[in-house]
């Protein structure tokens, strides 16, 4: 315990004042038992009447402290809260969005794969709704795939009374880099001695010795621009060597390009003669424009060119339906997940046909675009089916088809988007057994030497 010696005054029965060093203070009670109140808080005191020792303790605190204390506490609460939320926010930040692709159930997993609360999915959907929503519709054109391009791909084709040009390839040799004339170097500084002091002067001594610095520099003043003058007549008879070169080299590289680009000329004047009479020019361009002829899936194409260019017979190796998408996605009215289900036997034999027909049509267009002699193309899609009786894979045409210049000109080509290949085709001449649900049978294909021309 701490006792001390204190004075007091008293203003009141039970009430005293009490003066200190550090202020002033009230207290309250009887002889030997009283509480004090003080800037400090509240202390209670215990005395020995007679001896004016007494014993005192802080039974509370000042209103200043207690608020203190109170705003501490909370700051360290609030404090501990952002802290929570931050880090919260943090591992909301870095999620991983999955899919079940045959059901269409969204997961939300945190960075660690471990599964969101309820609080926290609630948080994730408000905070980034349009950024899920953005993922499931990326996922949904995944799903349903590239069908619009495959079901319309005869759009692309060519109108038959358009014929190709000669592609003119640019000359590729670079042309000989001129030589550049190198900068002059900057003539070389005089160097000079300071002049002789005038006591330096009086001594003969020093007179000679700087007579001799002089003669020395001048030497090496001489020296130096000599050196200069050949280095820079070295550089300049370089450089009159390279440019002799370079203009041989201009001229053997012009006269190579002149001739180069008048045998271009040469053939590009006689390309629409020889696209009608030289079968070597006719299978070339047609082999070229085949290749640039982009297909969604793997399309195969054979040819031959017979009759003087006037009929031309294809053989296609078609995608198989496998090779179609098999599902249609679309966001729930929730916006929470996908409706998938697996497409009908019937849908995915319709939009086969519509893509075999497309690629068939978009041919006989690429025939007649770029020969001009073609009267007539023949063109049979075959594809590769399991023959059940023998247990083995073999080629069924699918279709065969006949489609005369004359007939294929009927069609407009400026609105190929309200035109129905499959439609289309079965205007020509045209080998093919199709179900109502769209199932292609085997047929056997038109021949060359059996069609009357």
């Amino acid at each position: 315990m701490a006792f001390r010696f204190r004075r007091s005054i008293s203003i009141a029965p039970g009430l005293r004042v009490n003066l200190g060093k550090r202020g002033v203070s009230l207290s309250a009670g009887v002889r030997g038992a009283s509480l004090t109140f003080g800037s400090r808080g509240t202390y209670a005191n215990v005395g020995i009447p007679g001896t004016g020792l007494s014993y005192r303790q802080k039974v509370g605190g000042g209103s200043e402290q207690r608020r203190i204390a109170i705003t501490q506490q909370r700051l360290e609460r609030e404090y501990l809260r952002l802290e929570q939320e931050r880090k919260r926010q943090e591992a909301l930040s870095q999620l991983t969005l999955s899919l079940d692709r045959d059901t269409g159930e969204l997961r939300i997993e945190d960075r660690f794969g471990g599964p969101l609360s309820r609080q926290d999915l609630k948080f994730v959907w408000d905070q980034k709704r349009s950024v899920i929503l953005e993922w499931l519709q990326r996922q949904t054109e995944e799903i349903n795939g590239d069908v619009d391009l495959l079901t319309s791909i005869h759009q692309d084709t060519p109108a038959p009374n358009s014929e190709p040009e000669y592609e003119t390839i640019p000359f590729a040799e670079e042309p000989p880099e001129q030589p550049i004339q190198p900068e002059a170097a900057p003539r070389p500084a005089v160097k000079q001695l300071p002049p002789l002091g005038f006591f330096a002067k009086l001594l003969r001594s020093r007179r000679l010795a700087y007579e001799r610095a002089q003669q020395q520099c001048h030497e090496e003043n001489e020296m130096a621009l000599v050196a200069w003058r050949e280095t820079e007549k070295e550089k300049d008879e370089n450089y009159q060597t390279a440019l002799q070169r370079y203009v041989q080299l201009k001229r053997g590289w012009e006269q190579r390009k002149n001739d180069y680009e008048t045998d271009q000329a040469d053939k590009r004047a006689k390309f629409p003669e020889l696209l009608r009479t030289n079968q070597e020019v006719m299978n070339k361009t047609l082999e070229d424009a085949f290749n640039s002829l982009s297909w969604p899936r793997e399309t195969l194409v054979s040819y031959q060119i017979t009759d003087q260019g006037r009929q031309v017979w294809l053989d296609v190796n078609l995608p198989e339906i496998e090779d179609l998408p098999q599902k249609l996605a679309t966001v729930a009215a929730t916006g929470k997940k996908l409706n998938v289900k697996a497409k009908s036997a019937k849908q995915l034999q319709q939009e086969y046909a519509q893509h075999v027909h497309g690629i068939a049509f978009r041919l006989v267009g690429a025939v007649f675009a770029t020969l001009p002699t073609a009267d007539t193309a023949v063109i049979s899609g075959f594809s590769q089916r399991l023959d059940s009786a023998i247990g083995k894979v073999r080629d069924d045409y699918l279709f065969s088809v006949r489609v005369t210049r004359e007939q294929f000109s009927t069609v407009d080509f400026d609105s190929l988007d309200k035109v129905d290949p499959v439609e289309a085709l079965g205007k020509f001449e045209l080998r093919r057994k199709l179900t109502a649900t769209g199932v292609l049978r085997a047929i056997d294909p038109f021949e060359p030497g059996r069609i009357e021309t």
